[in-house]
């Protein structure tokens, strides 16, 4: 299509922001980037600077919206236009989609699903606010909510929590940090499981049983099935398939760290 691509590791530069004065452009749009935009760039275009965001703001402001929905449980999610200040993510609303998390969604298939719902939301967008027929709405202070950056330390399972809402943190981190928990040394990667109705009064993180699926006890007498585990640099096992050649009993207990 024969279009100019610039990759800045900067944009405080003079030299790329004259370049972008000199596009004259009528917007400019933003869709998860990295940098901060200075108050010189968001005022060059004719009609507005407007960022794509993946969620119902003002919640989920932040790095890392998708991850965090589906981490808190969280029935519905969308995406946002809004226009761009200083702030992070701060701006007026200008337009949002809905979009339902299905009980089978993770973070991978809500972030395709995103894709295309918020490039119609910022289509729709374009056309409306150069007609000048979109309404700005300041957003709420009362309602905001942050999704901090992911860490790799997000992925460790932490047993004592309900079986709910570890598989809720493994639908949300299955791209990064993913769900891993320890045993002698050895970090063990949960690729796949659900909560199972089975109550107990073991210590978290016991192992109730090892036939068919590695059951383990979890907070508030719920537990957990895992169905299919990898060990760190080996290749992905259905958990039968992995207990051939890794010693787990019952009575045996994941730890949280190294």
């Amino acid at each position: 299509l024969n279009l100019n691509i610039y990759c800045p590791k900067l944009l405080n530069n003079e030299n790329i922001q004259n370049k972008i004065t000199n596009f004259k452009p009528d917007f400019i749009i933003v869709v998860a980037y990295g940098l901060i935009l200075p108050d010189k760039i968001l005022k060059v275009p004719k009609f507005a600077s407007i960022n794509g965001h993946a969620s119902l703001l003002p919640k989920w402001r932040g790095a890392s919206p998708i991850q965090r929905s589906i981490e808190s449980g969280d029935k519905e999610t969308g995406c946002t236009s809004m226009l761009m200040e200083s702030g992070l993510d701060t701006g007026p609303i200008l337009l949002q989609k809905k979009l339902d998390i299905l009980n089978n969604d993770d973070c991978i298939k809500i972030y395709e699903k995103l894709s295309k719902l918020t490039s119609e939301c910022i289509i729709e967008t374009i056309e409306k606010f150069s007609k000048g027929s979109i309404q700005q709405i300041e957003q709420d202070p009362n309602k905001v909510s942050y999704a901090k950056k992911l860490k790799k330390e997000d992925g460790i399972i932490q047993w004592e929590l309900k079986s709910l809402e570890i598989f809720n943190k493994l639908r949300a981190f299955k791209s990064f940090p993913g769900l891993f928990t320890f045993f002698n040394l050895n970090q063990l990667n949960i690729i796949d499981g659900s909560p199972v109705d089975k109550k107990h009064n073991e210590k978290p993180g016991t192992i109730l049983s090892v036939k068919n699926s590695i059951l383990v006890a979890c907070g508030n007498k719920t537990s957990f099935s895992i169905k299919y585990i990898k060990k760190t640099g080996k290749k992905i096992l259905s958990t039968n398939e992995f207990l051939n050649g890794f010693k787990l009993k019952e009575g045996d207990i994941f730890d949280n760290k190294k």
